[in-house]
């Protein structure tokens, strides 16, 4: 089988930290199974508190989910696509002008001046020395030049995705309130 790591054939790569989905998946499981929990037992605050602490939590759940599932940099057959958490950025490859390291992230400058950070990459850019981290952004760099055509799908961004992931916890943690009210 012919390895192709620069992703040469047209296959997607994606690039995302995994210590970083590890710590938001096991945050995330903690929200869903102990926040249910308490907020079934009784209550010393009364219900605007419980409320208040259910739409904190589902907050921090979604801030959880995207950490832990969705996060990441993906080089499609035609676009770079950058998963942050509160965006989606979908660039084709012909309006990317560099692809530069920063501190904590991998930022990709268009050909109109702006700038987006890829911060789905945030293992793999702290916890590696400077040659891997090179070698990340040299392989960015390669896959965007040897990808660049003039047609393709124009840049999108998505603002706030996955909103319904919220306001699914907070029905959750909503019905754990209901519960405890019921069974008083």
């Amino acid at each position: 089988m012919r390895v192709d790591p620069m992703g040469r054939s047209g296959r997607d790569r994606v690039f995302y930290g995994i210590a970083d989905r590890w710590i938001g998946r096991l945050l995330l499981l903690f929200v869903v199974v102990a926040v249910p929990r308490e907020l079934s037992g009784p209550s010393l605050a009364g219900i605007p508190f419980d409320v208040a602490a259910a739409a904190f939590f589902a907050v921090m759940g979604w801030i959880c989910f995207r950490m832990g599932f969705r996060t990441r940099l993906a080089a499609r057959r035609d676009h770079f696509e950058v998963v942050n958490l509160l965006a989606v950025e979908r660039i084709p490859y012909r309006e990317v002008a560099a692809v530069h390291l920063d501190q904590l992230s991998v930022r990709i400058t268009l050909t109109s001046g702006e700038r987006v950070r890829a911060w789905g990459l945030s293992d793999s850019l702290l916890n590696t020395g400077g040659s891997e981290r090179q070698n990340l952004v040299d392989r960015l760099r390669v896959i965007a030049a040897e990808r660049r055509t003039e047609e393709g799908p124009r840049r999108t961004r998505s603002r706030f995705p996955d909103w319904w992931a919220p306001l699914a916890l907070f029905a959750i943690f909503s019905g754990a309130i209901v519960l405890r009210l019921l069974t008083r």
